[in-house]
């Protein structure tokens, strides 16, 4: 029997030199369709009881900021349970994080450009998501919050991918074609709460970089706490995670 695995896709940064980000981090949540149920009605009743509305949409950024909606966060304890909270979410292994970072520095210095670090990260994400979890019977599908400019790149990947498999892993095109049945884009008012945890995510492992290469020193606890998560989820046996830096 096939068992489903959903990509969720985000970033955080963008990927062009006009952009004042140092890194593109292309990120994805992986969950098994069968926790996805489960997962979103959790998350629904945790959304309740902080801010009061089961379909606020979270951005990891402004919830680590305080701002706005997430105002309430202000209250350190509080903040605290909320990320305990939404953590345990997240830390059954039905739910993997899956993360591509580009060094934007250090890609110019390549000779690439805003395209090509695009194309090199969807690429990767999708090779590395169609050999970790698409083995035996299980199959996948991809859902991604829609960029316009973007789009097009993790289409000519996935198209790629229909015709040429990964060779590499002896994975023919026919076989990508029958495990990735769908690739959905979405926006923002499409609500999917994998799609929100691919956003939080990319956060989460932006600060882990950031402590891996010595950029960041000192974290707060709720930072600490996110990085032990992704730390947790990339070393994970049972369900081991996707961490690659390009440059």
């Amino acid at each position: 029997m096939s068992q489903y695995r959903i990509l969720a896709l985000d970033e955080t940064g963008k990927a062009s030199f006009n952009h004042p980000s140092k890194v593109f981090v292309l990120s994805g949540a992986i969950i098994s369709v069968d926790y996805l149920t489960k997962l979103n009605k959790s998350v629904q009743k945790l959304k309740k009881k902080f801010f009061g509305d089961p379909e606020i949409v979270f951005h990891c950024r402004d919830m680590l900021r305080k701002k706005a909606a997430f105002s309430i966060l202000r209250d350190p304890n509080k903040e605290q349970r909320f990320w305990t909270e939404y953590i345990s979410n997240l830390n059954p292994s039905d739910v993997s994080v899956a993360v591509i970072i580009t060094d934007k520095l250090k890609a110019r210095s390549l000779g690439w450009n805003d395209i090509a670090i695009l194309r090199r990260a969807y690429s990767k994400m999708l090779e590395e998501f169609t050999k970790k979890n698409l083995s035996g019977q299980n199959k996948g599908k991809i859902i991604v919050e829609s960029d316009p400019y973007q789009d097009k790149y993790l289409l000519e990947a996935h198209n790629r991918l229909q015709t040429m498999g990964v060779p590499s892993e002896g994975i023919k095109g026919s076989d990508y074609r029958i495990k990735m049945t769908s690739v959905s884009l979405v926006n923002k008012a499409n609500l999917d709460v994998n799609v929100q945890i691919a956003d939080s995510f990319a956060i989460m492992a932006h600060i882990f970089y950031e402590m891996k290469i010595n950029r960041k020193k000192n974290l707060t606890k709720i930072e600490d706490m996110l990085k032990r998560l992704i730390d947790r989820k990339i070393s994970s046996k049972v369900s081991p995670g996707i961490f690659e830096i390009l440059a």
